[in-house]
């Protein structure tokens, strides 16, 4: 997913190389209609004829001396002082007056007498005004490269941004199922004595890896890990039995609703798991879920009281890869936050409806 870098250039070199020749064609293009309208003094058809003489050699000194030139200067990244913009300016100005010299000779051999005449004349204006051409030129063909070179940049690390935030919801999404299969296990082993309690505990556990090791993208609908959280909690329920309690309540259309992949599950193991440490018994877990505003909201309540970080041995990885992963995915349009109160704890999540845009 990559939010909001659209470049209308394609940084490949042969479109590259084709934006170059249509604005030679376009520029140089214009300055030839623009030279027969200065020369309606001569012929039509020595008029084309020098008008196009000057466009063509402008054309091949453009595209085949100072580009090669400029794409040098552009590899080797030199730095831009005085000296140098001095000595382009320089030759600039002596490809003007190359310009003008060959239009002369061209108009001796063509034997347009007055051309050779009035050129004489403003021989340095019109030198100057050439090789003004060549400068604005150049100014054109380093900025337009800045431009395209920036942009460059800016894909590339859009891109790289990209790859980066995959490969790390990748990360923490690996470390989800992992860890509540490590639970889910260890419900199964204590209840190893009792034949028809791990048949129903491998019954419901089945249920969830079915829903866990199935091919997604970062969304899926939340009704489907809401059916699969179902079979988790009873397999917690087979186990703890008369001390174990829990509730799921889904609002209207929320089923639907695609969110990430295991977004309750590390809030519910929380619960659990902090919720036995309080004396109250039965641990009631409740889960509710509703759409308020255009949010998903989610929360998941455990009996108990507030456990304060660092009390009691705990990685954290959970709800710390949570967090992660909804900033990742919403930036500050979701969060995650957790809410004591005398007997409970109340963890709330809340998100964007709809999924960002890939």
């Amino acid at each position: 997913m990559v939010s909001g870098v659209k470049l209308g250039i394609s940084l490949d070199p042969d479109r590259r190389e084709g934006l170059f020749w249509r604005l030679q064609a376009f520029g140089w293009g214009g300055t030839l209609v623009t030279s027969v309208t200065m020369t309606s003094y001569l012929s039509l058809e020595n008029g084309i004829t020098l008008s196009l003489f000057r466009t063509i050699f402008a054309v091949a000194v453009s595209a085949w001396v100072l580009r090669p030139i400029y794409r040098s200067m552009r590899a080797s990244r030199p730095v831009l002082t005085l000296f140098r913009v001095v000595a382009i300016f320089a030759f600039c100005v002596s490809l003007g007056i190359a310009d003008t010299v060959s239009t002369l000779g061209l108009a001796s051999i063509l034997g347009v007498n007055r051309v050779m005449e009035g050129l004489r004349e403003v021989f340095i204006v019109s030198s100057l005004m050439r090789g003004a051409l060549y400068v604005f030129w150049t100014v054109l063909y380093f900025g337009i490269h800045s431009l395209l070179d920036a942009q460059q940049e800016q894909l590339r690390a859009a891109r790289t941004e990209a790859a980066l935030r995959a490969g790390e919801l990748q990360m923490l999404r690996s470390q989800v199922n992992p860890h509540f299969l490590f639970n889910s296990l260890n419900s199964l082993l204590a209840s190893s004595d009792d034949p028809p309690t791990v048949r129903r505990l491998t019954l419901a556990l089945t249920d969830y890896l079915r829903f866990s090791l199935q091919q997604r993208g970062d969304f899926e609908r939340l009704g489907v890990e809401l059916a699969a959280l179902q079979s988790y909690l009873q397999v917690e329920k087979v186990r703890f039995e008369e001390n174990f309690e829990y509730v799921i309540e889904t609002g209207p259309g929320v089923a639907e609703v695609k969110a990430p992949v295991a977004l309750i599950q590390p809030v519910l193991e929380n619960a659990i798991k902090y919720g036995q440490l309080a004396a109250i018994r039965p641990l009631r877990i409740e889960i509710r879920t509703a759409i308020e505003d255009g949010a998903l909201v989610v929360t998941v309540t455990n009996s108990g009281y507030w456990v304060e970080p660092g009390t009691h041995s705990s990685t954290g990885i959970g709800l710390a890869n949570l967090r992660r992963r909804l900033q990742l995915l919403y930036g500050d349009r979701a969060s995650l936050a957790l809410e004591p109160s005398e007997a409970s704890v109340t963890a709330r999540i809340r998100l964007p409806v709809a999924p960002p845009q890939a």
